[in-house]
């Protein structure tokens, strides 16, 4: 019987630390989970008035209901100036509402009226009372909300049954 020489089984002894090195930064990532959806800026309050605060209205499939909540961080992108404004989610409505009801609720025409697809909740995004804000209102939005995140491992192929999603 051969044994192996000692700098073969050095190597074989580096090269699993480090695949076990790997594996454990591997899962201690995370990396966000999000919900993206669109919807148009909206000012809050009396026009003009240095109470009113601007938020979006996102317009976002029903199934994505269980993952939101109040006060989860977002990322608006307004389409007109693609400036990416940071808020939170303010409210989550509960009860979904049909393509006309949301065109009607929300004075949409034109453009802003072909976001909506089919049925719908509506979530708030607090973006801010700045005052310079308010010349956006009306304008189509784009946003991302995070609603978890997981890890860098369960993105693998076979992993994600392990880690559950």
């Amino acid at each position: 019987m051969r044994v192996a020489s000692p700098p073969i089984v050095l190597f074989f002894w580096v090269a699993l630390l480090f695949l076990l090195g790997a594996g454990g930064l591997a899962w201690s990532i995370q990396v966000p989970i999000s919900v993206r959806g669109q919807g148009l800026i909206l000012e809050q309050g009396a026009a003009g008035q240095a109470k009113s605060s601007v938020v979006a209205v996102l317009f976002l499939s029903l199934d994505h209901q269980a993952d939101l909540h109040v006060g989860q961080p977002a990322t608006v992108i307004i389409s007109s100036t693609a400036s990416n404004l940071h808020g939170t989610v303010e409210n989550v409505e509960t009860s979904a509402i049909s393509p006309n009801e949301a065109r009607s609720r929300f004075n949409l025409q034109g453009g802003l009226a072909q976001v909506i697809t089919g049925p719908s909740i509506t979530v708030t995004i607090s973006i801010g009372s700045v005052a310079s804000m308010w010349i956006y209102a009306g304008s189509l939005c784009d946003a991302q909300i995070q609603v978890g995140s997981r890890s860098v491992l369960s993105l693998l192929p076979g992993f994600s049954h392990i880690f559950g999603k």
